[in-house]
């Protein structure tokens, strides 16, 4: 995805936000590849932004320059993962789509643009326990006027990914860009780690073309500083991309986002059986197709298998008085909370956990 995806959506792989409302405040040096070649602006951004339980998702953000020269950038957007899972819970099919609009005023010669980006790319996605394999291809174009010029131009794009999660998510990916001057192959590695209190990660990547042989990497991590309240920074080398065939280029941006809405309620203690045994129960209604599995911090996030016993998805664990976070895992390895799930919290790295108290 562009950097201007990255930015003006306040998105980056070390930052996904939770379902609901958020604000996000961030500053760095930014590269809007649709407008210059690799020309840099020291930026403040505000986004508003609305994420769906469905993995789509909404925004409009503004980044003023903090210099006098700079660019003043406004857009906005709407997109997500579309996807479907069949009756047995392993094969997964869907789209990632998405649809931005930009404006923009360059203040070194006082004058203005406007433009915007598309993305449409079907794919088919296996589980294999931990991990996964996914396979895909669509298209994805821009548009862009500037000084009395417009300018339009597509690409379609093959894309091949796999990774493994346990407590360290470890992801490859290949992607070949079909452009009219030729095909561009891509591989990357993503390597990163989430916590309750945060996360990290780092990416290494590079276009394998004869005439186009760049080198990318970026790190960044997260980390929840109270409530709702996420400080997160990352830094990027970027090359080039044959949508735009822009020049390679650095980014850094530091952000705090703030999720919106409501406290949750407080959690009552769960009382033990006298063999010190707690019974998690999930309705079947609440859950995908296919067998359902729990982890948390009382397992170390291993998904250990629940059983089916009527109409619920049990679970029983032998536990000490304390305080444990967890979560439900699907067939296909999607971790989920219901929000029938007594204890449901905001987990601040892109989903929810449920909060136990075992007294």
């Amino acid at each position: 995805m562009v950097a201007l995806v990255t930015l003006v959506a306040g998105v980056s792989v070390s930052v996904v936000f939770a379902q609901g409302w958020s604000a996000d405040l961030s500053a760095g040096r930014t590269v809007y590849d649709p407008l210059f070649a690799a020309v840099g602006t020291n930026s403040l951004v505000g986004t508003i932004r609305y994420d769906s339980r469905r993995d789509t998702w909404v925004y409009g953000a503004a980044a003023p320059p903090s210099g006098q020269n700079g660019t003043f950038w406004g857009a906005a957007g709407a997109g997500g993962r579309l996807t479907r899972t069949p009756q047995g819970g392993r094969l997964s099919v869907g789209a990632d789509v998405g649809a931005h609009g930009f404006s923009f005023r360059d203040r070194v010669v006082s004058l203005s643009g406007n433009g915007g980006t598309l993305e449409a790319v079907p794919f088919v996605r296996v589980a294999l326990g931990d991990g996964f394999v996914e396979g895909g291809g669509g298209w994805r174009g821009h548009t862009l006027a500037y000084v009395g010029v417009r300018e339009n131009r597509g690409i379609v794009e093959t894309r091949v990914r796999a990774g493994y999660s346990r407590i360290v998510h470890i992801e490859g990916n290949a992607r070949w860009v079909h452009a009219a001057e030729g095909t561009y192959p891509f591989v990357a590695t993503t390597l990163s780690y989430d916590a309750t209190r945060g996360g990290l990660w780092g990416q290494v990547g590079k276009w394998v073309a004869t005439d186009l042989d760049d080198r990318t990497w970026g790190v960044g991590g997260a980390v929840n500083v109270r409530r709702g309240t996420t400080l997160w920074g990352t830094i990027r080398r970027v090359g080039s991309d044959p949508l735009y065939w822009n020049l390679p280029r650095r980014t850094w941006t530091i952000g705090l986002t703030q999720r919106l809405g409501r406290t949750p309620r407080p959690v009552l203690p769960m009382p033990r059986s006298q063999d010190g045994i707690i019974v998690v129960r999930l309705p079947a209604g609440d859950a995908p197709a296919g067998a359902v599995f729990i982890g948390g911090d009382f397992n170390n996030w291993q998904p250990a298998p629940m059983m089916r016993e009527g109409s619920d998805w049990v679970a029983r664990l032998p536990l000490a008085a304390g305080v444990y976070h967890y979560a439900f895992r699907s067939a296909n390895g999607d971790w989920f909370v219901p929000t029938s799930t007594s204890g449901r919290r905001d987990d601040g790295m892109g989903g929810y956990q449920a909060v136990l108290v075992v007294g």
